[in-house]
């Protein structure tokens, strides 16, 4: 069980009550039974327990030994109606079984042309004191294919099974798996290519009882949540394949690459498109509906509040419901309307979110184009978890952000407004194919911007606070084998190298050329018209930004697994008859390249890199305004640098700031403290 804010102990309370009781049932008999047989003397073997037994055996204890064999068999019983009679209870091994067979059926039809959603239209209403949701949708289906498409195969939640599915026109139901959530229809009449067809069900989302495994219930009394993955999808389904190479060669699956290659042009083909959304949502008259899109109007309504609203640019390829009795604050960016819906409670958060988004609109807009929505919703989700989610117009949070509200102060990182900036980023991401380099393109490119956000609004220093946090081996420790980074899958690739190597990109060619080239990006690929954009894409508008003499660095960045290692051995300064100081250091310098197996080989190394030389930092900071910071030439091995500072030195180093060395290690090598010699 867990307790938050808005759910309380619900929905999680309750099932760990009926066990805890059935096991402590069994617990009861058991102590009656280790009763009778104890011994406390010197007699051995069952028969002097048995006999004991017997002497000990009285009607209470005969009561109690029975009250609890009957407390295992009522709720032992109670639970097994719920987990196995209400519920359907299936062993993990039984699920990905289900997995396999689902793959080894239908993914023949993986390739078959199918149409594609473009909108739909969706009537939720919302029952928190019941459990329940029923929606009554229909989607609006084009064929964008060049020939005509004779079935249509609909993929179906296994836990929302819709109660009605039914196109506008004839069409036969040929294939009904409940089990594997998969149903194939014929059409009389084939879509013919730019057609369109309409796809009307309805889903009831309900709580019957409770189940085996840990359950996070959609709908409660104060915190309802669901996606769209409740509802029908249209055609097969690759995210319900078995991923784990060790389950797929136990079902007899050929390997399964988690992302095609980055030269696979067919995946590049695959774009869903953009998708509109009208919803009224209905609830609990003291309870708040949020849905993707403007809200248009709310009314009340037979004792219920109901909530219209529309996404008519993109509503997302996730859409939220939320139900709570959220308080709600609006603000304005421009023409844009900023609503946060967050629990009463928990306000303290609310200014210093508004800041960081109103902040990441500005740069945004002005780097890389014009915001895509009149609207932004900051939605705060049930839970205690302190992440963010970004979709189109909409970021959610968990109760646990909220709660996170570092104090102000010298030297302290405003995490918070970090994660802000880096899912505003997100509201500028555009549609990218499924091949390698993907988590790169989103994540990497998100918190690159949000970076920028934090040097722009919040300084320099924050920055460099962020990176030293971001450079932390938790929860993204570096990894130095695999595929470079214009391939890059991992976490530590999306999430940690890609920002860094842009962010370097900054300091040595500007930040300007870097923004020209995202925002060319964008203003080719944002329309989400085939062919989808890669990596491949963005590395080549870097190439048309990057000066000749640079463009090492940027094939060492991407094309390669570069790592760069710096060592300052030692520092020494002496003050001159001229009153400045002169500072030497002695430092190292390797570049190594490893290849997907791990393999490091050290490669010659001659290109620009850093020197500084820093006074005493402010309380907190490590480093202070620079005395002295300039690009050395550098090559392998060991130099000596000589060079002159108005004041008196602390620090200094080689590559201070970790452009290129992006290890954190406890013991900073790249900076030493300054010897004062006389």
């Amino acid at each position: 069980w867990s307790y938050s804010d808005m759910r309380g102990f619900a929905p999680l309370l309750g099932p760990w009550m009926w066990f805890k009781l059935y096991w402590a049932a069994w617990a009861l008999l058991l102590a009656v039974f280790a009763r009778l047989l104890w011994l406390r003397g010197r007699e051995r073997g069952l028969r002097a327990r048995f006999y004991l037994a017997r002497q000990r055996l009285t009607r209470a204890t005969v009561a109690t030994a029975a009250g609890a064999a009957g407390l295992i068999v009522t709720l032992g019983g109670f639970v097994f109606y719920n987990t196995n009679v209400l519920n359907k209870y299936r062993t993990d091994s039984e699920v990905t079984a289900l997995q396999a067979e689902y793959e080894q059926r239908y993914k023949r039809y993986d390739s078959i042309p199918q149409p594609r959603v473009t909108g739909s239209k969706l009537r939720v209403e919302i029952h928190p004191r019941r459990g329940e949701a029923e929606i009554r949708g229909s989607y609006n289906l084009v064929n964008y294919n060049d020939v005509a498409i004779d079935s249509i195969h609909v993929a179906t939640s296994p836990r929302a099974r819709p109660e009605a599915l039914a196109f506008d026109r004839k069409a036969a139901l040929v294939l009904a798996d409940v089990e594997r959530g998969h149903r194939i229809y014929s059409l009389a009449t084939p879509l013919q290519p730019g057609d369109s067809m309409r796809l009307g069900f309805e889903v009831r989302i309900r709580q019957r009882g409770f189940r085996n495994e840990s359950y996070d219930a959609p709908v409660v009394a104060n915190g309802t949540y669901f996606t769209n993955h409740w509802f029908p999808q249209i055609g097969y389904q690759q995210g319900r394949e078995l991923l784990s190479a060790g389950d797929r060669r136990a079902h007899g699956l050929a390997p399964r690459p988690v992302l095609a290659s980055l030269y696979n042009v067919e995946a590049r083909m695959k774009s869903s498109g953009r998708v509109t959304l009208d919803a009224v949502v209905g609830t609990d008259e003291s309870q708040v509906a949020v849905a993707p899109g403007r809200l248009l109007r709310t009314w009340k309504e037979g004792g219920r509040r109901y909530f219209h609203y529309s996404a008519d640019a993109d509503a997302g390829s996730e859409t939220g419901f939320f139900s709570a009795r959220y308080a709600v604050h609006e603000s304005k960016w421009n023409d844009v309307t900023i609503q946060v819906f967050h629990h009463p409670g928990h306000s303290a958060h609310v200014e210093r979110m508004l800041r960081s988004v109103r902040a990441s609109l500005e740069y945004y807009t002005k780097n890389y184009g014009p915001y895509r929505h009149r609207h932004l919703s900051v939605v705060e989700q049930a839970g205690n978890g302190t992440g963010m989610h970004a979709e189109a117009a909409m970021i959610t949070h968990a109760e646990g952000f909220a709660l996170w509200n570092p104090k102000d102060g010298a030297g302290r990182l405003d995490l918070p407004s970090a994660i802000v900036a880096h899912e505003m980023g997100h509201q500028w991401n555009i549609p990218l194919a499924r091949v390698e380099g993907l988590p790169v393109m989103a994540e990497g490119l998100a918190w690159y911007t949000g970076m920028q956000v934090m040097r722009e609004h919040y300084g320099p220093a924050q920055l460099r606070r962020l990176m030293r946090f971001m450079r932390q081996p938790y929860p993204y420790p570096q990894i130095r084998r695999g595929e470079p980074l214009l391939r890059g899958q991992d976490p530590y690739m999306a999430y940690r190298r890609a920002p860094f190597a842009l962010h370097a990109l900054t300091e040595y060619m500007g930040v300007d050329r870097v923004n020209t080239a995202l925002r060319r990006l964008i203003e080719k690929h944002g329309s989400g018209a085939p062919p989808l954009a890669t990596t491949l894409d963005f590395y080549r508008e870097l190439k048309a930004v990057t000066p000749d003499s640079l463009q090492y660095l940027l094939h060492d960045l991407f094309e390669v697994n570069t790592f760069w290692e710096f060592e300052a051995d030692r520092v020494t300064a002496e003050k001159t008859q001229a009153g400045t100081w002169q500072v030497t250091l002695n430092v190292r310098a390797r570049k190594v390249v490893g290849d997907s197996a791990g393999v490091e080989t050290e490669v010659p190394m001659d290109e620009l890199v850093p020197i500084g030389v820093f006074g005493r930092g402010e309380p907190g900071d490590e480093l202070s305004a620079p005395l002295y910071l300039k690009m050395h030439r550098i090559r392998s091995g060991k130099h000596a640098i000589t060079v002159t500072v108005p004041r008196e030195p602390a620090l200094a180093g080689i590559d201070p700031y970790h452009l290129l060395d992006w290890e954190e290690r406890e013991d900073d090598g790249n900076i030493e403290k300054v010897k004062i010699g006389k």
